[in-house]
């Protein structure tokens, strides 16, 4: 380590404080996840991630910002997943696209930890719903980049209010899942379904008269 350089020693440093804040957030989740929403305190965190009360204190101000930042963090990886993906749609063949990216996207973000313990979350705690409302409105302008590449005769407002509309079907998934306390697959072939059909109309050709 170059002692006359002060980065070189701030990065052991910053290296240990990412660890100890992924750890709190991992257990914040696994705490949700076996005890409930209800059951999330920063004592019961410290005691999960085996550290001091005052350790969390040193990383997040209260609870919900533990879970703002874990749910943060995970949209934002399933929307660069969304958007990498919705890349690889072509015109001659986007319905078949769309349908394998919609799928692969619920098998990603399951598989990243955004689950119905998170989303429910996001519904308790009113301080979340800004950051939800924040990444629908960039799924929305996903949606838009995506038909406009796609030849859509849309104006972006029309594009941008069909994809809020296409985010809330993402919605109804989980809240299907949630009221049938099941992971059904048949909830995603219904999203896709009704995603195609009122995408449909977006990419028709204008009539002339």
């Amino acid at each position: 380590m170059d002692a006359a350089n002060p980065a070189s020693k701030r990065t052991p440093v910053q290296e240990r404080s990412r660890k100890i804040k992924s750890k709190i957030k991992a257990s914040a989740h696994r705490v949700m996840r076996e005890k409930g929403i209800r059951a999330i305190t920063t004592n019961a965190v410290a005691e999960a991630a085996g550290v001091k009360v005052g350790s969390i204190y040193d990383y997040f101000p209260n609870k919900e910002a533990i879970i703002a930042e874990l749910y943060e963090e995970k949209l934002a990886a399933v929307r660069k997943f969304l958007e990498d993906g919705s890349e690889q749609i072509t015109s001659d063949e986007w319905r078949e696209g769309l349908a394998s990216l919609i799928r692969d996207t619920w098998k990603y973000q399951l598989g990243i930890g955004l689950d119905l313990t998170i989303v429910n979350a996001a519904y308790y705690y009113e301080s979340l719903f800004p950051i939800a409302q924040d990444h629908a409105r960039l799924f929305a302008s996903n949606y838009v980049r995506l038909l406009k590449r796609l030849g859509s005769p849309w104006q972006d407002a029309e594009l941008f209010d069909l994809g809020i509309t296409l985010y809330t079907l993402v919605n109804a998934t989980w809240s299907y899942w949630r009221l049938t306390e099941s992971a059904k697959n048949v909830a995603v072939e219904r999203q896709i379904a009704l995603t195609i059909t009122l995408i449909e109309p977006a990419l028709r050709a204008p009539e002339t008269t």
